[in-house]
């Protein structure tokens, strides 16, 4: 079973910045601001939780769903660029940037094919998210 590392760098209140660490993959991740796990409108706390494939039902596309968040549900893993594009979701990207004066993730959906390319189909997996302390 896959281990998908997802190191949180930044919280701020443009977002959370990170990156999905795998030995084979990498890239950038933003969220909402941490606003106490409210469904919708913040990141999820850290901690470990399950991920099943599934399909992200606004983009109508295989993606990842985030399990067993206390209180949250339909916790995607999918594009998107700034926190405006998820609601309570991870997106990826390349890159870090700007867009549309805003932070971002850049390159998002070159980034979650390769993402959907390295975890080749499993149905079942894990997501660690962290923060980086140095």
């Amino acid at each position: 079973m896959k281990l998908v590392m997802l190191e949180r760098f930044a919280y701020t209140p443009n977002g959370v910045f990170g990156k999905i660490k795998m030995p084979e993959f990498e890239c950038f991740t933003v969220e909402r601001p941490w606003l106490d796990n409210k469904p919708r409108e913040s990141c999820i706390p850290e901690g470990e939780y399950a991920m099943k494939l599934g399909r992200y039902n606004r983009g109508g596309y295989p993606a990842y769903e985030i399990l067993n968040v206390p209180n949250r549900t339909l916790i995607k893993v999918h594009v998107g660029n700034t926190i405006d594009d998820v609601v309570g979701c991870v997106a990826l990207g390349k890159a870090l940037g700007y867009l549309e004066r805003k932070w971002a993730v850049t390159s998002s959906k070159k980034a979650f094919k390769e993402f959907m390319q390295t975890m080749a189909g499993e149905k079942e997996c894990k997501i660690k998210i962290y923060q980086y302390l140095p």
